[in-house]
């Protein structure tokens, strides 16, 4: 296996308990929509075979809300609630993003809405929201006092608005023609990074650790670190995709997307290039030519290698934060090839 590809320590870690908990805690749910939650989990037998089907999203945020809170003295039974709480929420979002973005596959499976209609998927989506919220109450079993659980609440409630508005902006930005850096930034930090912080905080808090002022926003950075660093590693893939990426080579291009690569193309110094990709971005739809042409531009800008740069330096930023954490070095370890794996990993 590919060394970028190999999952690191911090994604198995205790990977077998978090998802036989969000097995047995979807399941639990007997309500109307709970056979398309468990035809959108894979856990049905819609596809004539009846088997268990192994939960195949990444599984990123649960695992570093679990790493947080083993680490700063917790247990894993007192992270197994918000873990599952902020992946549940990020399905719902996925849910509603694919209907939004009119995708038609999820990882490798058509897309809920394909399958049953936007209506059901919509409503379906909207009850994954609600249990992930649910779930935080199992907090008090394990412990947490009910002022930390009404802070979990506060927090998840905050991060899925933003998680929306990023959203929004991000649908907004297809009918700009230039997006700046900072706009962009902004975006993705609501978009993407709001729910990875929070999966840090909530795992903080679980730990019923001594949460000061100074921790809390030790853990506050390294999240919002760690999600700007992630969607900038997605944007590079949605551009200079392979066959282990999911994505073809140019995707983002193709739908005209305004990620880092193409924001960085069209905000070039050089305003022969960028006017020429402005030129064919302006077009209703692009052919495969459409596209080689833009990735041409980009890799006579050095776009790639600008975009890696930018991933660097929140890699080093993340390093550094880590470094202050009240942990052990062989825990700082584990925390480290989470920005190594980052800043590598091809799907």
């Amino acid at each position: 296996m590919n060394e970028f590809n190999k999952k690191p320590k911090f994604l198995t870690y205790q990977s077998d308990k978090m998802e036989n908990y969000l097995y047995e805690y979807v399941l639990s749910y007997d309500g109307k929509t709970s056979k398309y939650i468990h035809n959108y989990f894979g856990w049905d037998e819609f596809n004539g075979i009846g088997d268990i089907v192994k939960y195949s999203g990444k599984a990123f945020r649960p695992a570093i809300c679990i790493l947080i809170c083993t680490s700063l003295s917790g247990t894993l039974e007192m992270a197994l609630p918000p873990s599952i709480s902020v992946e549940l929420v990020h399905n719902f979002s996925l849910i509603h993003d694919d209907i939004e973005d009119n995708d038609r596959v999820r990882r490798h499976k058509p897309t809920l809405w394909t399958i049953w209609g936007i209506p059901k998927a919509i409503i379906t989506g909207n009850s994954i929201l609600v249990l992930g919220n649910k779930v935080l109450n199992k907090m008090l079993i394990n412990g947490s006092s009910k002022s930390d659980l009404y802070k979990s609440q506060r927090i998840l409630t905050e991060s899925y608005l933003k998680m929306m508005e990023g959203q929004f902006l991000d649908i907004s930005f297809e009918k700009e023609k230039i997006i700046s850096e900072e706009k962009y930034l902004k975006m993705i930090s609501l978009k993407t990074g709001a729910l990875i912080e929070c999966s840090v905080i909530l795992g903080a808090i679980a730990s019923k650790v001594n949460l000061d002022e100074k921790l809390y926003n030790q853990v506050s950075l390294f999240g919002k670190n760690i999600g700007l660093l992630f969607q900038i590693r997605d944007d590079l893939l949605g551009v200079w995709g392979t066959d282990k990426t999911g994505k073809p080579v140019g995707a983002d291009i193709k739908r005209k997307k305004k990620s880092l690569p193409i924001i960085l193309t069209l905000n070039s110094s050089n305003m022969l290039a960028s006017k020429k990709v402005q030129k064919i971005l302006s077009k209703k739809n692009l052919i495969q030519t459409d596209v080689n042409n833009v990735m041409d531009i980009m890799d006579e800008l050095n776009i790639k290698e600008k975009c890696e740069q930018i991933s660097k330096q929140y890699q080093n930023n993340i390093e550094g934060i880590i470094n202050k954490f009240p942990i052990d070095e062989d825990r700082k370890n584990i925390f480290n090839e989470i920005s190594e794996f980052l800043i590598k990993r091809e799907n």
